[in-house]
């Protein structure tokens, strides 16, 4: 009898520490944070001379699912995060060949966990904890260029640009707490952005396809560096509908790790993901576009441990028209 009380309180305890540290991984769980906004930036577009185009892109993501490399975990602490990015955005046509565009994310970011007695100094009796920050992001200026082509070859547009560094990045918990970078609105850094698109006709479809990356250029002033970033895209559409349209989007996104002051290596922070995205439109009028899609993960694969999403939403308005003379 006192031999099996013994392996059953051997039994408890190692039970009771296991869950302890799979607590202490879910308060440090990382997640997906790439810092563009994508959107309008992910797509092959072309303004004529004199044409302005403006427009809305919104995407909302719910990450509740932890992954460790690929395979799914227990999420011990029910952590989870909300996020959600409404980005204005405005694109000029200087001549046939130049434009420029701007983009001005709103950023809107919760976190929520409930934590066990004791995991969180500050609430150290436990229980649900949420972390918010909300407000303008890091705003993004582009300089695109039509590449000229023959007729028969396909459009391409070279595009480069900088992302600022004005979303804030000083944002605290209730209890004045600095949160982490991943959950800021902002970077810290002003980084270089490049894109370059192309587009060729097939039939009554287009078929179009492009990169996007932006290239961490330093730490923010708490010694933070965030990884560079690199998103691509396959598009096939059926652009001419009336008044519907759609496509489909294969993308990927991979952001490498970041790093803490003097180069230390970050953990569950990076990794690669792959989206399949149906997409459905209607022209309001002419000039006025709006559409939906919903990227669905096909392939996940992060650093570590990390919160992770399914499926996303994304919703774009746009309305075009001609400023000046042409």
């Amino acid at each position: 009898m006192i031999k099996r009380q013994s392996w059953l309180c051997v039994a408890l305890v190692m039970v009771g520490l296991a869950i302890s540290r799979m607590a202490l991984a879910q308060d440090g769980m990382g997640s997906r944070h790439p810092v563009l906004p994508g959107g309008s930036l992910l797509k092959h577009n072309v303004s004529a001379k004199s044409e302005l185009v403006i427009g809305v892109d919104y995407l909302y993501e719910y990450l509740n699912v932890p992954l460790y490399g690929t395979e799914s975990i227990p999420n011990i602490n029910r952590d989870r995060t909300n996020n959600t990015v409404v980005a204005m955005y405005a694109r000029y046509g200087f001549s046939d060949r130049f434009s420029l565009t701007a983009v001005f994310p709103y950023r809107r970011v919760t976190n929520e966990k409930v934590l066990f007695r004791g995991q969180n100094p500050d609430q150290y009796e436990g229980g649900r904890y949420v972390r918010h920050t909300s407000g303008l992001g890091d705003i993004i200026f582009m300089l695109n260029y039509l590449l000229p082509m023959p007729a028969w070859a396909p459009q391409m547009v070279l595009s480069g640009g900088v992302k600022l560094a004005n979303g804030d990045i000083d944002a605290k918990d209730k209890y004045g707490t600095r949160i982490t970078d991943i959950l800021q609105i902002g970077s810290g850094s002003v980084d270089p952005v490049l894109r370059f698109t192309l587009a060729q006709d097939v039939r009554a479809l287009v078929l179009s396809a492009g990169i996007l990356t932006r290239i961490s250029s330093r730490a923010n002033v708490y010694g933070y560096k965030f990884g560079n970033e690199l998103q691509s895209f396959l598009a096939l559409d059926y652009p001419t509908g009336d008044p519907f349209y759609g496509g489909l989007r294969l993308s990927y996104l991979q952001t490498s790790r970041d790093h803490y002051q003097y180069g230390d290596i970050t953990q569950k922070r990076g990794g690669s993901w792959v989206y399949l995205a149906p997409r459905v439109g209607i022209f309001l009028l002419d000039n006025l576009a709006f559409d939906i899609s919903i990227p669905v993960a096909v392939y996940q694969n992060v650093n570590e441990s990390q919160l992770t999403a399914p499926f996303q939403i994304e919703i774009t308005a746009s309305y075009r028209f001609r400023v000046g003379k042409e």
